[in-house]
């Protein structure tokens, strides 16, 4: 987690933090979830909380592309959030989504680099609460009783493309009507702060009677 020697938190070292904790937080979903066997996991600590990650390396480079994509956005002010859709194989359906949401809370001053003076030990321990949260979320999600997959998406602001050529390459529009749940249940996670960035992760699941 990038810092400035005097330990302010600059905008760099904020994307930095909020890439780590959405890369980690992919990882431990897919898992958590049982979207690929147990076998395909390692087991790595992230924040002082110990998670499985991915050892597949098409799933790591996917995850790492979007991530990288996300990264360079934060820096841009051109994201407002991550989704992560979870799909049943067989019919495309998406019976669960999560949500993180990006708020930038500084101001852009011309020539003025944006800085938090948010104690970095704060700011990873509002991470590990959610990071604790969502291994915790296995005990309350319904189980997935159909293959599933997973699809990553970026909700960004602005000429997007225009502004990130190699992105038309990479990544296709689609509306956000296509991405909605029906009946769904939505939980709330614990928030955390780097001081430029505000992060919101939510979750939401098809009950019984969107499954009709």
């Amino acid at each position: 987690m990038a810092t400035t020697q005097d330990h302010s938190i600059t905008l760099q070292g904020s994307a930095d933090i909020v890439h780590e904790y959405l890369k980690y937080s992919t990882h431990s979903i897919i898992f958590q979830r049982g979207i690929y066997p147990a076998g395909d996991f390692m087991p790595e600590e992230y924040n002082g909380v110990p998670l499985m990650v991915s050892r597949d390396q098409r799933i790591v480079e996917y995850i790492d592309k979007i991530m990288g994509q996300v990264h360079e956005l934060i820096m841009k002010r051109m994201i407002t959030k991550v989704t992560m859709c979870i799909v049943t194989v067989e019919d495309s359906d998406i019976v669960e989504r999560w949500d993180f949401n990006i708020q930038p809370t500084y101001d852009d001053e011309p020539g003025v680099a944006p800085v938090s003076t948010k104690p970095l030990n704060k700011v990873q321990s509002e991470i590990r609460d959610v990071m604790r949260q969502i291994v915790a979320t296995v005990s309350f999600l319904p189980c997935l009783d159909e293959r599933c997959t997973f699809d990553l998406m970026l909700h960004t602001v602005g000429e997007v493309f225009s502004a990130n050529p190699t992105m038309l390459k990479q990544f296709r529009e689609e509306a956000p009507q296509f991405i909605e749940i029906k009946d769904a249940q939505t939980i709330t996670l614990k928030r955390f702060s780097t001081g430029l960035q505000t992060v919101d992760t939510n979750v939401m699941y098809r009950t019984s009677s969107g499954e009709t």
